[in-house]
């Protein structure tokens, strides 16, 4: 088992003292497997499959360690200890194989980023890094949420406000992943782009908050509040 597997058993076990937080990751794991966490809204656009995806196996077939590492993930996203961009790219990746034309859509990528391809790899610790030069504006979830109408059958949609990053790097991951490797980059790196098979999207993950790792280190973040504008 790898490293990142031994995290994400490591959540799984801690999930398991506490029986509400087994029942929200299992109502998850659910909504998961129903394809639920894809459907409109701001996690739209590939958000399931970036946060975690394999070829090998669907949702429904995951280990249970995977799931506790989705939700997680999706927690810390939610609370706002971790924060998020899309930036928009030439297309969807290819195969791992066709790393030349996976290079040339990340060439189209946002002009704000430069998003470079390992074109060797060589069993590296990710596919690529994606950087920016200049202040970044991204969402962060406040932990709050509201119903975006007064329908009754309205789904309540996640509260996130402006937040300004400063300029860095992340590794990039391309493709499939799993849920405890992007937990691990944003431990270790601080970050992690995630573009997944079907998005024409790279998700921007940035630990803000959560951990030693968001406190210290060469790729921890100054989070500032920021004025209103659009995002990449």
């Amino acid at each position: 088992m790898t490293v990142h597997e031994d995290l994400a058993e490591g959540f799984l076990e801690d999930f398991q003292e506490e029986p509400a937080i087994v029942a929200a990751m299992l109502k998850l794991r659910k909504r998961h497997i129903n394809g639920e966490m894809d459907e409109g809204g701001v996690w739209s656009t590939g958000y399931a499959d970036a946060l975690g995806s394999s070829a090998r196996f669907r949702p429904a077939n995951w280990p249970l360690h995977q799931h506790a590492a989705f939700f997680k993930l999706h927690s810390l996203i939610g609370g706002g200890e971790v924060a998020y961009t899309c930036i928009s790219t030439g297309g969807t990746p290819g195969p791992d194989a066709d790393r030349e034309g996976n290079a040339a859509l990340l060439a189209k990528t946002h002009p704000a980023f430069a998003a470079e391809l390992d074109m060797a790899q060589n069993g590296a610790d990710s596919d690529g890094a994606l950087e920016w030069s200049e202040p970044l504006r991204i969402s962060r979830p406040t932990g709050s949420f509201f119903y975006p109408t007064s329908c009754q059958e309205s789904e309540k949609s996640i509260l996130a406000c402006p937040a300004s990053i400063e300029p860095g790097w992340a590794p990039l991951e391309v493709g499939d992943s799993w849920a405890s490797r992007t937990l691990l980059h944003l431990w270790e790196d601080g970050a992690v782009a995630r573009w997944p098979y079907g998005s024409s999207l790279i998700w921007l993950f940035i630990n803000c908050d959560w951990g030693q790792r968001a406190r210290a280190g060469a790729n921890s973040w100054s989070v500032k509040p920021a004025s209103t504008g659009p995002q990449h």
